[in-house]
């Protein structure tokens, strides 16, 4: 896949995430579904950056304290926690298990791993960027001058 077409999806999900980190912008429907759809295009990111992930798993174990190893941790842990905050929003979720016919029963815990993990999740992208920001200002002015691929 061309770097356009990944900087244009890793934007879109980007977005989305902000989006749906806050319901109330959007609302608590609008929130659970364009959290559910953001499965698909974070699916998408893991299987196009998937060769670079095992690449680097490689090297972590060559060198761990290079910046790759950093960048694997981030990863890792933005993983994990985007993980934590859809299944804990599936259990407080009120729209989604309606429209699906399952019944939950919101619990504190609940609610207090999907506000936590939520945070953790953004706060754990912005760290992402921030780590892969060269790149996306090298993809951003390869495609102002259109030229090639940038490697990443």
């Amino acid at each position: 896949m061309n770097s356009k077409k990944r900087l244009l999806i890793d934007l879109a999900l980007f977005v989305a995430l902000l989006v749906a980190n806050n319901p109330a912008w959007t609302g608590i429907a609008v929130h659970e579904w364009l959290s559910i759809a953001i499965v698909i295009p974070l699916g998408l990111h893991l299987v196009i950056n998937w060769e670079w992930t095992v690449h680097v798993a490689r090297r972590l174990f060559d060198r761990l304290l290079h910046m790759s190893a950093l960048n694997l941790v981030v990863d890792v842990a933005l993983f994990v926690s985007a993980v934590a905050v859809m299944l804990s929003g599936l259990m407080v979720s009120h729209v989604i298990t309606g429209a699906l016919g399952l019944a939950t029963t919101p619990s504190a815990i609940w609610a207090a791993t999907h506000a936590v993990s939520a945070s953790a999740t953004v706060a754990l992208l912005f760290t992402h960027l921030a780590l892969h920001w060269r790149w996306v200002a090298r993809t951003i002015e390869s495609l102002s001058h259109g030229t090639r691929e940038v490697a990443r």
